[in-house]
Order: structure tokens, then sequence, then C-alpha cells
């Protein structure tokens, strides 16, 4: 236990280093080099792969000869200005963690140090996977990692996320969805400008584009069942630079997420509908294209079900639980458990007193008091898995 424990404190220390100097996808070099550095000095061999990201077996001599586990932690910060007083704030204007993937990363450090020190107890193999860009970089760095190669004779993979909207200390996991699919919208419209004094010789695209944004909230709401959960949202829209002028164009911006392609089809179908209906009474074009974006989020139910038995070891059967899962955030996890047998479950994050910030907020801050539960975690899926 105290060698845990130091462990633990070496990957918090960490942890408040990587968190002081955040890097976006694919620029993770300072970061790859820190993770490598740490698995050299416990016996790995890491290997480099998707650019910046690491990867290390504890057995390489077993990888195709017997059962492989992979354990996945995320690298990549966010574009976004921190706001904190923390002693380890970002040193990069407009780049920090808000979503935790310095605390995921401790953990899997702590993991791997302390699988070496078990080395010898476990008879299978462990496959540390230190991902970068999982916050969407041309398209997610779990793509890039799985063309690489990274998923070669691995049977199963793990990943979690801290998760503030639960309570903190408690393990939430579900069988099948439990991220969504996620698909980015765009929408172009395009009008005739001219002197706002003389509307009647203009094709608006600004009201055009009203009662596009008043016309979408329809789509789920009268447009779904309420066995077909999706979200749309519409965030942005630009037209126009000054107040006398009506523009040519405006644009667009939202996000559709669903638990199943079927529901993301209706969704996009009736949008296009309604593109092209709205276009036609307003006189202009309407262009409405999407971009996939992630898939859902599978989890499959005997990976799941080890998870369970694990929590129920770590933190009691009173402290696991199904509740709120899925959740309408994306992930690209998803594309490792398209290809093999995975699952992904949340540690909670949220204090007793309800004001947590949560992940992406310009105020949050990974609980370093979740690594020794992340790091229980992960242990005992090695036992749990490999053992049995």
């Amino acid at each position: 236990m105290a060698l845990l424990d130091r462990f633990v404190a070496e990957a918090r220390a960490i942890r408040h280093d990587v968190h002081k100097h955040p890097e976006l996808g694919f620029e993770e070099k300072r970061t790859q080099q820190v993770v490598i550095d740490w698995l050299k000095r416990h016996g790995y061999s890491p290997r480099q792969m998707a650019e910046t990201g690491v990867v290390a077996d504890l057995h390489p001599d077993r990888v195709g000869r017997g059962p492989t586990i992979a354990l996945r932690a995320d690298l990549d910060a966010l574009p976004i200005q921190e706001n904190t007083p923390l002693p380890y704030k970002s040193i990069h204007p407009g780049v920090s963690h808000k979503c935790g993937h310095d605390g995921h990363t401790s953990i899997l450090l702590a993991t791997s140090a302390a699988l070496a020190q078990q080395k010898a107890e476990v008879p299978g193999n462990v496959r540390l996977v230190f991902q970068p860009a999982e916050e969407g970089v041309r398209g997610g760095g779990a793509r890039v990692m799985i063309a690489e190669g990274v998923l070669e004779g691995v049977d199963e993979i793990y990943g979690l996320h801290n998760w503030p909207p639960f309570p903190k200390g408690c393990i939430r996991a579900a069988a099948g969805a439990t991220m969504a699919e996620v698909t980015t919208l765009e929408i172009e419209i395009r009008g005739k400008g001219g002197h706002a004094s003389q509307p009647h010789h203009v094709r608006d695209p600004v009201v055009a584009g009203a009662q596009f944004v008043t016309a979408a909230q329809t789509v789920v709401s009268r447009g779904l069942s309420v066995h077909q959960p999706a979200v749309l949202s519409l965030s942005t829209f630009h037209a126009g630079t000054t107040h006398n002028v009506i523009p040519s164009r405006a644009e667009l911006t939202g996000t559709i997420r669903t638990f199943s392609s079927e529901v993301t089809g209706i969704v996009t179908e009736r949008l296009q509908s309604l593109g092209s209906q709205i276009g036609r009474a307003m006189g202009v074009e309407i262009e409405v294209r999407l971009i996939p974006h992630y898939p859902v989020l599978m989890s499959h139910e005997s990976c799941v079900a080890a998870v369970r038995r694990v929590a129920e070891r770590v933190v009691g059967p009173e402290q696991l639980s199904s509740d709120q899962v899925p959740i309408t955030g994306g992930e690209d996890f998803a594309f490792y458990t398209r290809e093999i047998p995975g699952a992904y479950f949340f540690l909670g994050a949220g204090q007793p007193d309800g004001e947590t910030p949560g992940c992406h907020h310009p105020d949050f801050d990974f609980d370093d008091e979740l690594i020794p539960l992340g790091l229980q975690m992960f242990l005992g899926l090695v036992q749990d898995r490999l053992s049995s």
C-alpha cells in the first residue's frame, strides 16, 4: 500500500506539471516525452504511435500468445483560457486541461508503475494506451491509433472519464450505448443583399435563418418519439457586418447527438427537408451539410459486468449505478469498442455542494483524489480479466 501511495503522489505531481504545460491534439510532444520517460523508468519499452501517442505492453512477449487487455488514457488539452488561481495554472494562453485528460493520464501512469511491480503475477498482457487528440482534431486520435495497429492482439479495452455531474466517489457504468453519436451541422443560407432601408429589394438570409432556427426546434420535439432520444442544438449564427446592410448570406452551425444511427438519419432528413421548404418559401437557397464526428460509444455487456464486479469491491454496491448513463457527450473511445469488446465508465467528481465546475468550463480542474480510485479500478480490471 505504501508503494501505491508513492506512485499516486508521483502521478499527482506529474498531473500538475502536465496541467501547467497543456498541449492540443497531435501537438502533445512534451506530454508524450513525460509519459515515455515514466514508462522507461518503470521497465517498459514504450513506442510512439499516432504522432504524439504512446503505447507499451507489460508482457510484449505474450502478445498473440495469451489474453491481452488494453487500458486507455487521453493526453490532449482544449482551446480554452483557464480561469483559476491554481499554482500549476496553464502557462499557455488559450490552452488548458479543462476535461481532465491530465488526470486520466496520471491514473494510467500510476497504474503502469503498480503493474510493473506486479509483473510476474499478471498471467496475461496489459497494453497501456496513451492516446492523443481525443477532442476531435482530424477526426480523433483513436482512429489513427487503430489504423496504426494499436488493437492488434488486444481482446478487450477499458477507458474511464471523470464526470462532475455525478457524485464524487461513485462509479457509473451501463451496457449498451454509453455516449452519443455526434454529427456536426453546418447551414449556409444564400440570398440577395441590399440596403436595410429597402428590404423589398432583397432576399433576406437573416430572416430565413431565424425561420430555420425556430422550425428546427420541432425536429426532436415533434418528430421523434420518447423512445428515440436526441439533442439538436444550433450554436452559432453569423451574418452581416454592419447595421444598415442586409447581407447576402448567413451561416449557422450546431450539433446533433443521438444514441443510434437510425435516429440520426431521421433528424438529418427532417433538417434537410426544412432547409429545402423554408428556402423556397423565403426565396433563398439553404444548404444543410452534415459531418459525421463520432459514432455511438457502445459498452459491451461482459466488459461492463467486469467493471461492475470491480466497482463493488472498490467503492461498494451503494456507490455503483447506471443512473444518467448514457450521456450525450461524444467520445472517440467509440472507435475502439466498434472494433473489439470494451467498456467505458465514469468516476463521479461532483462535490456535495453541487458547485463543481463541469468539463470544458474555464474554472474546471481535475480532482486529484480520483487518482487512487481510477488506479484501483484499472488494477481490479486487470485482475478480473486476466485471472479468470
